[in-house]
């Protein structure tokens, strides 16, 4: 590969700023995945520069996604630590 992509460039597509550390690792899935598809599809234009661009965007997003995801659970997992235990049988819709 001639030149590597930039963080800017990644947060350019993203809309935002990404931290150093999300970047490389955005980076390093992106550059693995590139690999595998090449790996396996043997097309040419995966070796693309831009390829690896939108590969890092990508990577970006679902890494993001999935830190949502995990806070998320987190903060419900929490919130029910503080809630009393309900009634297994209660507000059970009867089956027709």
């Amino acid at each position: 590969m001639k030149e590597d992509v930039k963080k800017a460039e990644v947060e350019g597509l993203l809309g935002c700023a990404l931290t150093d550390g999300q970047f490389r690792e955005a980076l390093e899935y992106a550059k693995t995945k590139q690999e595998c598809i090449y790996a396996k599809e043997k097309r040419p234009e995966v070796l693309e520069r831009w390829y690896l661009l939108e590969l890092a965007v990508e990577c970006a997003r679902t890494l993001a996604l999935a830190r949502l995801t995990m806070d998320l659970c987190g903060t419900a997992r929490e919130a029910e630590k503080g809630r009393p235990a309900r009634s297994q049988g209660a507000n059970r819709v009867p089956l027709l």
